[in-house]
């Protein structure tokens, strides 16, 4: 499980640093390897291999019937990209999603349980200021 949160400039050719943390956090089964995609509310997506695995059996078993998961699995499908780590721990960000998620020069990583996340700052910011969860309501969920 992923959590915390990092800045991170992004080098020349879209490489940006995965924290150490999340890089220790790896299993065998990940074989130093992410599959990067686009992400909710304009960031992006980060899955450990072995965790995107399960994630594209759970798209998989989605109607392709239904239009509305044919655009889910398009979503996540059609943008992911497998990046594996460098010996000095980072990744290459494919330029088609530097400019999904407005990244040019600095990033915020998060861990967001199986998942890391990577932000524009500004963005990141504005969603962290419009997502107090103490003013939110989830069924079955408390604070």
């Amino acid at each position: 499980m992923f959590n915390g949160r990092y800045s991170y400039a992004i080098e020349e050719k879209g490489r940006v640093f995965v924290p150490v943390k999340f890089r220790r956090g790896l299993s065998p089964e990940a074989e130093d390897t992410f599959v990067i995609t686009r992400g909710f509310d304009g960031c992006l997506a980060m899955y450990p291999l072995d965790r995107w695995r399960e994630f594209e059996e759970q798209l998989g078993e989605l109607p392709a019937s239904d239009p509305e998961a044919r655009r889910i699995v398009r979503w996540f499908s059609a943008n992911a990209e497998y990046v594996r780590l460098d010996s000095q721990g980072r990744i290459r960000i494919p330029n088609h999603l530097l400019e999904f998620a407005q990244l040019d020069s600095g990033t915020v990583i998060i861990g967001v349980l199986d998942r890391i996340e990577i932000w524009n700052p500004g963005a990141y910011e504005k969603q962290e200021k419009e997502s107090d969860p103490t003013s939110m309501h989830l069924e079955g969920f408390k604070f």
